[in-house]
């Protein structure tokens, strides 16, 4: 595929990175693939570089990352589970039944990686699909709702169970209209309320499926449910949801809030701890919470971040009992971020 080296300016908005880009330390700041947003080129910007590698014509979508000799053999089935899940919800949008086999294989491979987490974690951390949000997001939220699901000591059964229910909690949007589905900007009330259905879409499309046990069609439709009755379709409380219901809502809140969206670029993992511990209690379950907050943070130890002053630096700790405030390695000096009281880090790298 044809590139052209370009100078970064809004005429390249929409169009898709051809090459990585890095900062002049070596660290890498968008990866290849990348389409580029009002977010991306301000990125660019920050790093003060000039000039990039973009496509001259055809997207790139998840197919074409399967012909990267730089992908791993988990990363490149992470693309293909994401890849099915769209074919999976396209069918779904054109009218057809639920192919269970596609969500079985996912689910599957998902299951597959329960004693290996770290690897299906740095996946989801470092693989972005052009324009796959909706898709790579049921995957990734069957991902962290198999992760709550260990920490709480589900056996394999409700395990397996988990996954599917956390992949297949969004399948409903594909009876949303595309344009609301992927606005650019924040939804309207009405058209809020048209988003609202696709839990009651997404019951209707399984709830004839004897495969799919009832505890997976709950979570589909009660994933927005809240603990304090503010949530919908149907305003239950917590003491209504089912436990996979309750572990889908922080999965997908967490997962909503680190993914880089059309009208907004990713919130790093710590923003979205102190996001859930300011508004969760009362409308997610605290032991829940508590569980993520215990054990997610570790994941992120070792991690590049980029400061908001443009400092990079290295994520060496995070307290249990703060999981938003890590202690970051700059040079070699250690910033306490329980200390600094101030929310610092701009990006995870």
């Amino acid at each position: 595929m044809e590139k052209l080296y370009v100078t970064v300016d809004e005429k390249i908005i929409g169009c898709y990175l051809g090459e990585d880009v890095y900062s002049v330390g070596g660290n890498m700041i968008v990866p290849q693939n990348t389409i580029i947003t009002e977010y991306i080129l301000n990125k660019l910007h920050d790093f003060r570089i000039d000039k990039v590698f973009i496509y001259e014509s055809n997207p790139i979508h998840g197919d074409d990352y399967l012909y990267d000799k730089n992908l791993n053999e988990d990363q490149k089935k992470y693309i293909e589970d994401v890849n099915t899940a769209k074919k999976m919800l396209q069918d779904l949008a054109s009218g057809k039944e639920l192919d269970f086999s596609k969500a079985e294989n996912i689910s599957d491979h998902i299951y597959s990686k329960i004693n290996d987490c770290s690897s299906i974690m740095d996946c989801v951390n470092s693989v972005r699909i052009a324009d796959s949000y909706t898709y790579s997001h049921l995957v990734n939220v069957s991902v962290y709702s198999m992760l709550l699901g260990k920490w709480l000591g589900f056996n394999k059964k409700q395990l397996k169970e988990v996954v599917m229910a956390g992949l297949l909690h969004d399948i409903g949007k594909a009876h949303i209209p595309h344009d609301i589905l992927n606005k650019n900007g924040p939804l309207t009330d009405e058209e809020f309320e048209i988003m609202k259905r696709h839990t009651i879409y997404g019951y209707e499309l399984v709830k004839n499926n004897k495969e799919i046990s009832m505890d997976v069609k709950r979570a589909i439709i009660m994933h927005h449910e809240k603990e304090d009755g503010t949530g919908y379709p149907f305003g239950i409380k917590g003491n209504q949801k089912n436990l996979y219901s309750k572990i889908v809502t922080v999965a997908d809140i967490f997962d909503a809030t680190t993914s880089e969206r059309v009208y907004r670029g990713r919130q790093t993992p710590f923003t979205a701890f102190r996001e859930l511990e300011s508004v969760g209690f009362g409308t997610l379950d605290p032991k829940i919470m508590m569980i993520m907050f215990t054990n997610m943070p570790s994941y992120y130890v070792g991690s590049k971040v980029k400061l908001k002053n443009g400092e990079i630096g290295e994520v060496v700790y995070v307290p249990n009992q703060c999981a938003y405030a890590p202690i970051v390695k700059v040079n070699d000096n250690f910033l306490d971020f329980s200390v600094e009281k101030s929310e610092l880090i701009k990006e995870i790298l």
